[in-house]
């Protein structure tokens, strides 16, 4: 630590500052996992992850950002803020993403089916997704259309809270229940508990706006464009539907399927509070 920072323990100005290392080590999967913390970038989201209830422990700010009031109010009480050097934020996050504007937090603790039963709206299944930015749009999307919550089949919930994922999400992955399970977990919960699962088939014989007056919940599930859901999960499905599309176009991709199924559903999950 230079002069300047034993000055102002505030300031993070070198990669010897006591706060550099735990940064650093943020930035990969197994540090979030030794340090039971996430890492936000971008005060949009930190302002999301607050609102959800998310326990800011520190905020950092590099040159001349500036925090807005908005943020130091709604800020968990306790949290301190830290100046980032410019030069020293290059070297934090060296070959990653720059953030100017980052918070580190607890991570949220994990949630398991069992809040399928406090669920009353459709709840989107995600099978074997790995893709953040396709992961971060079905979220975003699920969220505007009234969806009641999210299933990650096969995902670590370590992995729920990477920095591409929540940055894909414009933090939104903080607003809805966000589920982890096996597919197999899922298909014994759905069989034991007579759950409605519905999956898209490109062979199904009813098209996507049949499950508009459906007055049932529905896990709707969706898998990779490529391969679609595993045949276990097609294998359990109460309802298969289809979407029409040019026969020139192989498949879409699944946050636009996810789009307009969800879509269909408008009705039911927006009436329900």
């Amino acid at each position: 630590m230079n002069e300047q920072s034993a000055n102002n323990p505030f300031l993070v100005d070198s990669l010897l500052h006591p706060l550099a290392a735990p940064i650093r080590k943020l930035l990969t999967r197994q540090g979030r996992q030794e340090l039971n913390q996430i890492l936000i970038d971008d005060e949009e989201n930190i302002l999301q992850a607050l609102e959800a209830g998310v326990q800011i422990e520190s905020l950092y700010f590099a040159g001349e950002e500036v925090i807005s009031e908005n943020l130091r109010k709604n800020l968990t009480a306790g949290a301190t803020i830290h100046e980032v050097a410019k030069r020293t934020t290059k070297k934090l996050f060296e070959n990653d993403k720059i953030s100017r504007i980052f918070a580190i937090a607890e991570t949220p603790k994990p949630i398991g089916l069992e809040v399928l039963k406090t669920i009353s709206k459709d709840v989107v299944v995600l099978e074997d997704l790995s893709i953040s930015g396709n992961i971060g749009n079905i979220i975003r999307t699920s969220l505007a259309l009234g969806v009641g919550g999210i299933i990650l089949l096969n995902m670590d919930p370590l992995d729920i809270y990477d920095r591409r994922l929540i940055r894909a999400s414009r933090g939104y992955v903080f607003s809805l229940p966000i589920m982890t399970a096996s597919t197999s977990q899922l298909i014994d919960y759905c069989r034991q508990n007579n759950e409605s699962l519905l999956v898209t088939s490109a062979t199904a014989e009813k098209t996507v706006d049949e499950i508009a007056n459906i007055p049932e919940r529905l896990l709707i599930v969706f898998g990779s464009e490529k391969t679609g859901s595993s045949p276990e999960v097609e294998q359990a499905a109460t309802l298969r539907v289809r979407i029409p599309i040019n026969e020139k176009v192989e498949s879409l991709n699944v946050s636009a399927a996810a789009g307009i199924t969800l879509y269909n559903r408008i009705q039911f999950n927006q009436k329900i509070r």
